[in-house]
């Protein structure tokens, strides 16, 4: 693990803080991160202004005739391709489901829709980049079924598009689509993989609006096409061949006389080893039946906002491990809320990766990390005893025969050098920024107990100063300052609050 010794030499400059620009072609109003997001139930009349190139979506809670929210159903062109729910009409009774979102840019609170009159809109963490088979059948977050799509998936054929990126920034971890037409809408939606995956060419993903050619794999299995990307502009992103046969997944059997390896679709080393001898004839799975003489295996790394009952875990990473019969039904261990567990008769062999950019963001103590397992028997967490960390391969290995279909890699949060780890200093407190990591727009709090001059100033990894962000006299009291770095190349950033004398810092992560 490779870190980083900053030292930041302090001088003034006056730089006034960026506010964020709001996304008028895209019918959004910039990036908002769901884990700072609260789920809110609301119902009243739609109002529709069609004044704008595209329709705005407002409710009118009370119904008097003025707007109480601000709906963002996403960009323009965007539905849901797992229901039939569709935008209201002006004066339409609606109730939506959605996360609140707090003082935008016309001091109307905003709630990005996740479910309208009872139907489904969309998910706000989903890994999309998982959805490489039986796309209009994988519903994921929203009805606890799971992301793995088994081995029922389409074939993959490499294809040479050119066009217009169109991206949805409705959430930190936009999502790309490609528009090879020029009519403003998809044709093909772009999988760049998870937000924490990068070549180690320095390619990167691109801007809205961008001229691209594309070299990628083709599959059919969506309403609107997915590319898993190859090549962007001639630049390689990722190497074809690492899907293997079934996208890092594959079958094994009772009969087999060695170890069988299976892995994530975008990380090699994001593995488990399935051992001979995993099934001596009497074991069984969650549900008390007999195990199958074969299955087939997928391990996807989510968001760790995706795995159930984790809330309070701490959780840097986590992935989903599915099991599939020969007919190929359903995931075979999820339940429809939580995920099961078995034990096999042989060990299983676990290799677990993380990424700098997964570490630097999550806050966490790398010497503290751990593994724990999904135990639906107890309802509860277990740990894994003694995992192997590996700080310079960035990996935690462990062997087990206990399999479960939701595994987290865990930690604490890292104590700083300065105050303890919420970044309490005396008389004020520096919180952590939201969203984090951001593009580009991002919230930093920070909290003083008496009137005080306050100066907030970004630094970049050299400690080279990029910019102040405020230097004025505050009350005492909750502050909550916006850092546009529209400007800025992706990557890790400093910011220091100094208060009466004292300073605290942290990290954020800035990621195009």
């Amino acid at each position: 693990m490779k870190r980083l010794t900053i030292f930041i030499l302090l001088t003034l400059a006056g730089i006034s803080a960026l506010t964020g620009q709001e996304n008028m072609d895209m019918g959004d109003y910039g990036h908002a991160n769901p884990d700072s997001l609260v789920t809110v139930h609301l119902s009243g009349l739609a109002m529709v202004d069609s004044s704008h190139m595209y329709a705005q979506y407002f409710l009118d809670e009370n119904e008097d005739g003025n707007a109480d929210y601000r709906l963002s159903f996403g960009p323009h062109w965007y539905s849901p391709d797992s229901s039939d729910a569709v935008r209201p009409n002006d004066g339409d009774p609606i109730t939506i489901s959605g996360g609140l979102r707090l003082n935008t840019h016309d001091s109307l609170n905003m709630v990005i829709v996740y479910e309208i009159l009872g139907e489904f809109w969309r998910d706000p963490v989903a890994p999309t980049w998982n959805y490489m088979g039986m796309h209009n059948n994988v519903n994921g977050h929203h009805n606890g079924m799971g992301y793995a799509f088994g081995w029922m998936h389409d074939s993959i054929k490499t294809v040479n598009l050119s066009g217009t990126v169109l991206s949805d920034t409705t959430f930190i971890f936009n999502q790309y689509y490609l528009d090879t037409d020029q009519d403003s809408l998809p044709d093909y939606y772009l999988n760049f993989g998870p937000p924490w995956y990068s070549p180690q060419n320095g390619a990167e993903r691109p801007q809205n609006g961008q001229e691209v050619t594309i070299l990628g794999g083709l599959m059919g299995a969506h309403d609107i096409e997915m590319v898993v990307v190859y090549e962007i502009d001639g630049i390689a992103w990722r190497d074809s061949t690492a899907f293997g046969n079934h996208f890092g997944g594959g079958w094994f059997t009772k009969e087999m006389t060695g170890g069988r390896y299976f892995h994530s679709a975008y990380d090699s080393l994001d593995g488990m080893m399935i051992n001979q001898g995993w099934n001596d004839g009497n074991m069984n799975h969650g549900h008390g039946g007999m195990m199958s003489d074969s299955l087939f295996c997928q391990i996807l790394e989510v968001f760790p906002q995706n795995i159930p009952n984790s809330d309070n875990l701490g959780v840097m990473a986590g992935y989903e491990v599915a099991m599939f019969k020969p007919d190929g039904n359903n995931n075979m261990w999820m339940d429809g809320q939580n995920g099961n567990h078995m034990n096999f008769s042989s060990q299983v062999d676990f290799t677990l990766h993380y990424t700098d950019e997964q570490m630097m963001s999550s806050h966490m103590d790398e010497s503290t990390l751990g593994v724990s397992y999904w135990d639906n028997q107890s309802s509860s967490w277990k740990d894994i005893q003694g995992p192997i960390l590996d700080k310079g391969k960035n990996t935690l290995t462990f062997s087990s025969n206990e399999v479960s279909n939701f595994v987290v890699i865990t930690g604490d949060e890292k104590v700083t050098a300065i105050g303890d780890a919420k970044n309490i200093v005396h008389d004020f407190a520096l919180k952590q920024n939201y969203p984090n990591p951001f593009n580009p727009v991002t919230i930093i709090p920070f909290e003083i107990n008496k009137t005080s001059r306050v100066r907030l100033t970004i630094y970049n990894v050299l400690g080279q100063k990029i910019a102040t962000v405020t230097n004025r006299v505050y009350a005492a009291g909750i502050h909550k300052i916006n850092f546009n770095a529209e400007n800025l190349s992706s990557g890790m950033y400093i910011y220091k609050l100094e208060v009466n004398g004292r300073s605290a810092m942290r990290q954020m992560l800035l990621m195009k």
